[in-house]
Parts: C-alpha cells; structure tokens; sequence
C-alpha cells in the first residue's frame, strides 16, 4: 500500500522493461497511479519467492546503475558470463585444449594442489575447487631440478654396480640387480613427468594423442602385414572343400544342454561325462592335459575363468545318495545338482511338484544365458523307474515347449523290460502321451538288451553278468557316437553329400511325421576281452566294415525284430571309419531280403564319417526309425488297457490308450504299400 519496498520493486521492474528495450515512451502528464497499481507486479516476478525477489531487485539496482540500456541477446549474455565467471583459473581458450584431460585439471585442482596433494601423507580430502585457490606464483608448478635428478640417479646406479659385484663375487647370482631395467624405468617416468607437466603447464606446444591414455598405458607396436583379415577355415575344411586332418579347434557347432533325470539315470551321469573328459583329452578336473581343448568344446561344455570346462548339464532326482554321490564326485556344477523332497508315488504327484520344477526351470535358463545359442535338449530318464519322476519328466517337456518351443527336444527313453513286470509297462505307458505330443525325437533302451550286449562275445564286451557300472559304460558309448560327429566332425561341402551333424540334422533326417518319431539305437565296434583277432571279420577288410555291419543289424532294445517291420529311415554315426567301408555295408544291407524299407523312401539313409587320430579303434552309433517299434507299442498299450496303475492314474488310462491306439494306426498306414496312381487319381477332377 505505497510501501517503500513496494515502490522500490515497482521502481525496478520499469528499470527490467527498459533493460530490455521494451519501455514506453513517457507521457508528458502522467496519471496518479491508483493503490492497487503501485503494488501489482508482472506475473513472472510474482511468482518468485520473496528472498528471490530481492535478488532480481538487487540486480535490477546494478544494472541500472551501470547504464544497462538493452539486451539484444540473452544466449549470448549467458555464454560470455559463463567464460568469465569460470575462468579465473584457465589460461587457454577452451577450444585450445590439448585433451579433455587438461581441461579437466583446469576447474578440478591448481597445479600446485596437484603437486602438494601427492606429497601430502596427512590423509586429509584430495585438491580442492579451483575458485578457493588463487593463480598466482604460489600455484605454480614446482620446478624440475635435472641436474640433482641425474645425480641422485648416477649415485644410485653406482651403489648397484657395487652390489652386483659383491653378490657375483660370492656366487649369489640370484640377488644381482638388472640395472638396464632400471635405466629404462627412469627414462620412462622423465617421459610421463614431462607429460604431465605439460597438461599442468597448459603448454600447447605437446599434442598429446588422445586423453592422457599414455601417462598409464605403453602404446601398443602397430601391426605389420595386410589390412585385409585373412579367410577363416570354418567348420575344418579347407578352402577347396576337402576335410581337414583331426578335430578343429574352432568348430561352429551350438549347444546341446544334457537333462538327466531319475536316480539311474544321473548314476549313468558321471560315466557318462567321465567318458566325454577322456575324449576330449581332459584331466579329472575338467582341465586340458596339453594346454588346449581336443575337438570343438561349445557342444557340451561351458569354458570357465580359470580354465576349467564345465558341463552344460542338469541333474535332478529325488534320490538324496544319489546326488550327493554325484556332488562328490567334482564333475559337475554344484548349482546344477538338485534334489527334491518327493511328494508322493504317483505320475501325478510329480506333475504337481510345482517347486521342484521351478528350480529345474531356473537351472534350465541359467544354461541358456551362459552359452552363445542352444540348439536344444537332450534327455536321459529312465520311463520305467518311478512314477513320480515320470511325472516331472512330463512337466519339464511340457513347460520347454511352452517357452522354448523353437528347440529341439531329444530323448533317451528307458523302457521296461520285456519279461517285465505289466505294472512297469503301464508306468511307462502314461509317458507316451507325452513324448508323442512334446518331444520331437525319442530314443528307446531297456536294461535287458545292455545286458545281451555286453555278455555277447561278437560284438560285445563277453560278460556274463555285468554290473551297473559296465551298462552305463555302453551307454555311454551310444551318446559318445550320437554327439560325437557334433564335437569332433566336419561340415563339409554339400556336393560331397554331407552335412553338420546335430540334433536338427538327425530330426531332419529320421522324423518323417511328428508322431513318427520312435527310434531303435544300436551301436558297433565293440570287442569282447579275448576276441581281439575276430575284430576285422574277413580277411584284408578295412577295421570299420565290420563295426558298421553290426551297428546296422543289431539293436538295443529287446522284444523287437527289426526284420519284421519296415525301415523308414537310417542314421550312422563313425568314428574312425572309412566312408567307403560305411557305404558298402548300407548297400549290403539294402540288398538283405529279411530287412524291407517302406516304398515311399528308398533311400533313408544319412551318414556321418569323420576321422578322430585319437581313437585306435572304430566305434559306431547307429539311430533307426523303424515300424518295428509298433511291437513296443502294442506290449505298452495292453499293459494300459489291463489297467495296471495305481487307481489314482487311473482317469488318464482311457486318453493315453486311445492316444497309443492312434499311434500304432499311423505304424501301420505308414508301412502299407502306397497304390499305384493313387497321387494322380487324387489330382484328377471329375468333368460332367
């Protein structure tokens, strides 16, 4: 109300108008402003808090003071009081900066509060603003003495020569100084003295590269030679295509993540890994005994820091002793070893294990982020084992395909034996509705032709009553043969009729229909103890003809004679064989009456041949989709239809044995005869 304050900021807003250029002419009779226009302020400076209004008024005051009269531009008002303000401490222009790293020392410290702050030993804050020092002959840079520098370092060096000598004179060569490494040390920090004298200095005669790197790091020698990257040799084959001799060592094959569930199945484990070290050329410890890694490690191994190669593998059961044997073992990751509480003995209580199969799941995303890409999953489990685990295996599929469903789900299915119990039939039976809808290739075995294999003396190993150890010895040997073409083959040209091995190529290859997908494996090259000079089989045959010719006709699963259904298609695995020996035994094999191939695919066959230098004797892994295996079928889908489960399975029995029924109806169509013309007669069209 016409207080001094107000006129007062009334009085310096006219004088912000006029700083602006934007004043009114004044009236030559001005009005008797009214009360409440004495008080009324522009809305910007209204909005100001009382403290800073002051200030604004304040300044106003100044600028007035100093004659002020318009600002034509703000922004370049803004930029001037910047550099003024901030340039107490620089002596060059911004754009006259040598690295970023000297425009730093200008507003961080002074040079003598550089200097003084490494000499200081009070432990107190390092440097201070650059604003609370002044630029005077006090915050110079400390001069350099040379002349006491040089003679400190000759008196010192002298004192060493006088050591050298008195340690050689006493045979204690050990303690001798290298006084050349010495000299070079001093030279280099005169170097990086001058180099920093010369950002405190602001000496823009020394361009230094880049920010100072050099003051901590040697430059690195450039290299000689062309700019243009050599050819990589992919895939080891050379540039015209011919396979190169032994593994590469830079092999780009994807990853295959091992899942082995149910207690026999992760006893089986550690043979089974064990074997895989001994391959590869690995210690116990999972480390190279000569330095390097023998074939291609991204396959089934995961490279660690300390040079350690650790197995892209899971294992999980129920069975306590079982794992923790396993965990003492030292094989594998600890965090990849997982034991559940079992929450009853049924498949439907293991479907149920919520918490168990979340924990399988975590493990299971771990092993995906770890590797570069993972072409999929490989299953070892035993169907006939235990219900509940059968549960989880169920669980675990179902939940890959829901979230992983572009990778491959591969399975090694253990089945019960033929003069088994019908109840273990029936266990295994509520599988194969699962592996029929989520798997996409399933391998089947039964301990019982393990057992015939390992007693048979031809093609064998010749014991009578092996152990549990020597049966997951041959099982081992069948996963050795199926994955080895991926860590130790070649990928060869395609005219030469070959491709990569992995788990795409053999679905590829053997899985004509989705639900055609049921596998025989077999494998060869096995000699019984005594049986050494039986080995070759005829006179002046190559080694590996024979391990091929019992590969193809000898399975691993009891209760199935191959000659009774008809061959779909073929996949052999050898290591250490000649091709040509391989392609002659598949044509002896086409031409045997008692084996039949189904009409609509004569061929059927894919072969992986590769050389290994470490392996002395060949070894073959034979996977074969056959109709045979509708004779397992039909002995699972009776064992159901009895009803042999527990009663609380017993609603899934009517789904899983019309889902068997369709299944050995598909066998079946797919081993008839096609008719002759039947694809012409469905393209023709009626004419009326």
């Amino acid at each position: 109300m016409g207080s001094p304050d107000a006129n007062e900021t009334n009085e310096g807003n006219e004088n912000e108008m006029e700083a602006v250029g934007e004043v009114p002419a004044e009236p030559s009779a001005p009005a008797e402003p009214s009360a409440g226009d004495r008080v009324r302020l522009p809305v910007q400076l209204s909005r100001l808090p009382a403290d800073r209004l002051a200030k604004v008024h304040q300044a106003l005051l100044e600028l007035q003071e100093a004659g002020l009269s318009e600002v034509p531009d703000l922004s370049s008002l803004s930029k001037v009081v910047k550099k003024k303000a901030g340039g107490s401490n620089a002596q060059l222009p911004e754009e006259d900066f040598t690295s970023s790293y000297m425009a730093m020392t200008l507003w961080s410290w002074t040079p003598k509060r550089w200097f003084d702050n490494i000499s200081d030993t009070s432990g107190k804050a390092a440097g201070g603003a650059s604003e609370d020092a002044g630029n005077g002959a006090e915050d110079a840079v400390p001069v350099l003495d040379e002349g006491k520098l040089q003679a400190s370092f000759d008196k010192r060096i002298t004192q060493f020569e006088r050591w050298n000598d008195q340690k050689r004179e006493q045979g204690r060569f050990s303690e001798v100084v290298d006084v050349d490494k010495f000299r070079e040390w001093f030279e280099q920090m005169k170097k990086n003295d001058a180099e920093l004298r010369s950002f405190l200095t602001m000496d823009t005669s020394v361009k230094q590269a880049g920010d100072g790197c050099s003051v901590l790091f040697d430059k690195l020698p450039s290299a000689g030679g062309p700019k243009v990257l050599p050819k990589v040799k992919v895939g080891g084959s050379t540039s015209s295509g011919a396979p190169m001799d032994g593994p590469t060592k830079a092999n780009p094959m994807p990853s295959v993540v091992s899942i082995n569930l149910g207690a026999e199945s992760c006893a089986a484990a550690k043979t089974i890994w064990q074997r895989y070290l001994s391959e590869h050329q690995l210690d116990a410890s999972a480390r190279p005994k000569d330095g390097q890694f023998y074939g291609c490690s991204n396959t089934l191994f995961a490279s660690s820091t300390t040079g350690r190669y650790i197995p892209r593998s899971i294992l999980a059961s129920y069975d306590s002793a079982t794992m923790d044997a396993l965990g003492e073992a030292g094989l594998f990751n600890p965090a990849t070893i997982l034991t559940g509480n079992k929450p009853g003995p049924s498949h439907q209580s293991g479907e149920s294990d919520g918490a168990f199969m979340d924990e399988i799941m975590d493990c299971v995303r771990r092993q995906l982020e770890e590797a570069d890409y993972v072409e999929g999953f490989m299953f070892l489990h035993n169907a006939a084992e235990d219900a509940c685990t059968n549960g989880v295996t169920s669980s675990l599929l179902q939940k890959l395909c829901v979230e992983y469903g572009k990778k491959s789900k591969f399975t090694f299915t253990g089945m019960a034996d033929q003069g088994g119990d019908a109840s273990q039939h029936a266990m295994s039976g509520l599988m194969m509705s699962t592996l029929s809808e989520y798997s996409d290739l399933t391998t089947f075995y039964d301990r019982s032709s393990l057992k015939k294999v390992a007693a048979s003396k031809v093609n064998g190993l010749g014991i009578s009553s092996p152990d549990d150890l020597t049966l997951n010895g041959l099982l081992a040997r069948l996963l050795s043969g199926v994955t080895g073409p991926m860590r130790f083959g070649k990928a060869m040209n395609c005219n030469q009729g070959f491709r990569a091995a992995s788990i795409l190529t053999l679905q590829t290859n053997l899985c004509c229909y989705p639900r055609i997908k049921y596998l025989v494996p077999s494998i060869g090259g096995l000699v019984a103890k005594g049986m050494e000079d039986f080995a070759v089989g005829k006179a002046n045959q190559e080694v590996g003809a024979d391990a091929c010719g019992h590969a193809l006709k000898r399975g691993l699963l009891c209760g199935i004679n191959p000659s009774e259904g008809k061959i779909i298609a073929y996949s052999m695995m050898c290591r250490g064989v000649e091709l040509g020996s391989a392609i002659s035994k598949v044509a002896d094999l086409k031409t045997d009456r008692n084996y039949q191939f189904v009409d609509w695919s004569p061929t059927g066959f894919s072969i992986f041949c590769y050389k290994d230098p470490k392996v002395t004797a060949p070894e073959v892994a034979v996977l074969e989709n056959t109709c045979a295996v509708k004779q397992l079928l039909s002995t699972v889908f009776n064992s159901l239809a009895e009803n042999g489960v527990p009663d609380e399975e017993s609603g899934r029995i009517s789904e899983v044995t019309e889902d068997m029924a369709a299944l050995c109806k598909d066998y079946e169509e797919v081993a008839a005869e096609t008719c002759d013309g039947e694809d012409d007669y469905e393209g023709e069209e009626e004419e009326y």
